[in-house]
């Protein structure tokens, strides 16, 4: 009897399920499938329920308003573990996948490329494996593909050549080897979008491959219309020959003599040059050390040493809170940037060299890479990647053109790469890095005014704590947190507060400390709210941002509050503020914005 009750309700629950799975669409059906693949801990998905007759409603789905077929999976910072199911292939209107900032793990499903419709998708850091599908061309409308900071290695398929509609490929810090296809939309795309894969190679990278030196594999066979000479003709052609060469050797041998007898009156005078060369060269290496990171400076130690004891004022670009920064150019025409720390740390220089090999292993696109560290007798040296447009500060308040680079779009690509990056440093990192000091002039541009986090790590490690909060907001005064004022103690909530105010910053066009507030006694968080109190939004904005619209700009006003708020337990974690970013700034209007000529996401 007990048997058929169990075997009764086992049929029952079987009847129940199709029973109600018959009424969940296709799509419905599919989204269970890709569920059941993933490891969801923290029950993010249990509103995903068989027994709704829609999918529509369901976390993180959106659907097409006239069929309801799904449009769009957006599951970012979700902490879901798993696998991506092959199931994915079967949502053909699908437009958008972000899963990134999860613990996904093996291998990007090939049926993936079966989702035509697919405009964006976002992998990033996660653990997956294997490599591209090789058929990721099939995606002909796909607009941003961005798979970094993972475990992917192989080849890059040379299928994303035909993504003609990319706009954002970011492949960095993976595991990819070999030479980068250079045609199509692949050649579109620079060094940026391969940063931390050592292996490959190309013109992007600027780095040569070895199959493709030019030199031929095979030397050509050499063909000779000698045969038709006749034998007379070619016997005084040889005794040519041997009487020419007979005169060379005899030459050579002349000035091998001449040479030998000029190297032994020299012998003397040689010598004693030598040895002062060697004591010279051995008290330089005793007081001068050189380390690169991870071989990220392809050039000879004694090329970098020399070029940079010959800097000086005139390759000065501009200074900062610990030094001075000078462009150094190498005889290739490779150009770096280089600070001059002016603090020293007597006796702790095994330690600052541990941690500098820590902040020269964090490799990100919008992080700037430290290339190595030399110190000489009197100073220290850090060698960075050179960037061409120089700081936000300056493109923002000192250039007078900058209305024609600092558009709309531009600023919102700039907040948006600024907050990857101090998310990567805050969640990514382990340790974990407070930035401690983020500012505009810490904002630096490439020339595709895509931003890099700058000094990530120094205000630790080149601050002593007994000095650390006056040197600090001597230097940043209007960026920092109350809390920070007050105590001194940096975290990741004072980072935050950095940042909204740097939000505030490329909306208003004024730096923290502009004097048209700070003569009413404000600072810029509360001009900004006095003026949104009394409905002036109009007046917040930039004057010469005159493409801004009024929906994104209240979206990033939204973000910057709550990044200011008072109370540090009350404001976001960079990662959510990077998911309010991305959702609130991106999401609104996907398919206007993927569709757009805009790259400023």
């Amino acid at each position: 009897m007990g048997v058929f009750r169990l075997v009764f309700s086992v049929v029952s629950a079987v009847t129940l399920l199709s029973t109600c799975s018959l009424s969940l669409t296709d799509d419905g059906l599919t989204l269970l499938e890709i569920k059941s693949a993933l490891n969801d801990s923290r029950n993010m998905l249990g509103n995903w329920q068989a027994s709704d007759e829609s999918p529509c409603k369901w976390t993180g789905i959106s659907c097409d308003p006239h069929d309801q077929r799904v449009n769009s999976i957006n599951l970012p910072y979700m902490q879901l573990g798993g696998l991506i199911s092959p199931s994915i292939g079967k949502l053909s209107r699908l437009e958008r996948l972000a899963l990134h900032q999860n613990s996904l793990h093996g291998i990007i499903p090939s049926e993936i490329t079966n989702c035509t419709e697919l405009r964006a998708l976002y992998l990033r850091a996660n653990y997956l494996q294997g490599g591209i599908p090789s058929d990721i061309g099939n995606l002909s409308r796909l607009t941003i593909l961005d798979l970094s900071s993972n475990l992917l290695k192989g080849a890059i398929p040379s299928s994303i050549g035909r993504l003609m509609h990319l706009r954002l490929l970011n492949l960095s810090t993976n595991f990819f080897s070999g030479e980068i296809p250079d045609f199509g939309a692949l050649s579109t795309f620079g060094n940026n979008s391969y940063i931390g894969n050592l292996d490959l190679c190309g013109r992007q990278v600027h780095k040569p491959c070895r199959t493709s030196l030019g030199f031929p594999a095979v030397l050509p066979h050499a063909t000779s219309d000698e045969a038709a000479v006749p034998a007379k003709r070619s016997s005084h052609y040889v005794k040519g020959i041997l009487i020419g060469v007979m005169s060379t050797m005899a030459l050579t041998l002349v000035v091998l003599l001449a040479f030998l007898w000029i190297c032994l009156l020299s012998k003397k005078e040689r010598a004693a040059k030598k040895y002062t060369e060697v004591r010279k060269q051995v008290h330089q290496e005793a007081s001068t050390k050189l380390i690169t990171f991870h071989g990220d400076l392809p050039y000879a130690s004694c090329e970098i040493i020399e070029k940079l004891e010959s800097l000086d004022e005139e390759d000065a670009v501009g200074s900062g809170g610990f030094g001075t920064v000078y462009r150094m150019v190498m005889n290739d025409c490779g150009t770096f940037a280089v600070k001059r720390i002016d603090r020293s740390r007597e006796g702790c220089d095994q330690v600052f060299e541990r941690e500098l090999e820590i902040l020269g292993s964090i490799k990100h696109i919008n992080l700037v890479n430290l290339r190595g560290y030399c110190r000489f007798p009197s100073s220290k040296l850090l060698i960075y990647d050179y960037l061409a447009m120089g700081s936000l500060d300056d493109l923002l308040h000192d250039n007078a053109q900058q209305e024609q680079l600092l558009n709309w779009g531009a600023r919102l690509k700039i907040a948006l790469g600024s907050a990857r990056g101090l998310a990567y440093l805050h969640h990514d990192c382990c340790p974990k890095i407070i930035h401690r000091d983020i500012k505009s002039s810490n904002i630096l541009l490439d020339e595709n005014l895509e931003p890099h986090v700058s000094d990530f790590g120094l205000a630790k490690l080149l601050v002593d704590e007994d000095a650390h909060v006056t040197t600090v907001v001597a230097g940043t005064f209007g960026y920092l947190a109350p809390e920070y004022l007050q105590s001194g103690r940096a975290t990741e909530k004072s980072d935050v507060y950095s940042f909204g105010v740097l939000l505030l910053e490329l909306v208003t066009g004024k730096r923290p400390t502009d004097p048209t507030f700070v003569k009413r006694g404000l600072n810029v968080v509360g001009w900004m709210n006095t003026l949104l109190r009394e409905n002036q939004l109009e007046n917040v904005v930039d004057k010469r941002c005159i493409d801004s619209d009024m929906e994104t700009v209240e979206a990033i006003l939204e973000v910057a509050a709550r990044c200011t708020d008072a109370n540090p337990d009350d404001r976001p974690t960079m990662n959510q503020v990077l998911q309010l970013l991305e959702q609130e700034v991106m999401s609104p209007c996907p398919t206007d914005f993927y569709e757009s000529q805009s790259d400023y996401c």
